[in-house]
């Protein structure tokens, strides 16, 4: 489905807007890791929110929690539609070797969010998109 969209996207882009698509079309993997970024951001800030305040558990396991929702949501976008890779035959490795790398994020999330929510005394959900912010300027490189 996002697939079709974006097509649409470039299309209606290029006829209506034809100097835009000429600037952001040669540069559609980053944004693609942006939009799919904030997608997943949303999901991880939505489950923290849920986990934390609707069921009532503590920050730092909600925080994980909703980590783990972030991680499949991002992994599952950034493989498939930012870095267009249909391959399911790798997918194990893959995950394997994006979990590492969002395992070091996770520990530095968990680390962020105690300092700036404990220590600072900023409300989560602010601290949570400050800290994913950071998080993801850093990663695209990574990956």
């Amino acid at each position: 489905m996002l697939h079709v969209f974006e097509q649409r996207f470039w299309q209606y882009l290029e006829v209506a807007f034809p100097r835009a698509h000429e600037i952001f079309f040669n540069r559609r993997r980053v944004l693609k890791y942006i939009l799919a970024g904030g997608m997943a951001a949303c999901v991880d800030i939505g489950a923290l929110y849920v986990v934390h305040d609707v069921f009532a558990i503590s920050l730092l396991p909600a925080v994980a929690i909703a980590f783990f929702f972030g991680f499949c949501a991002s992994f599952v976008l950034q493989k498939f539609w930012t870095f267009e890779d249909r391959s399911v035959g790798r997918v194990h490795s893959q995950a394997s070797l994006y979990f590492v790398v969002s395992g070091v994020n996770f520990f530095l999330n968990l680390v962020l969010m105690y300092f700036l929510v404990e220590i600072v005394n900023i409300w989560y959900l602010i601290a949570k998109i400050v800290v994913s912010g950071g998080i993801a300027c850093s990663s695209f490189f990574v990956y």
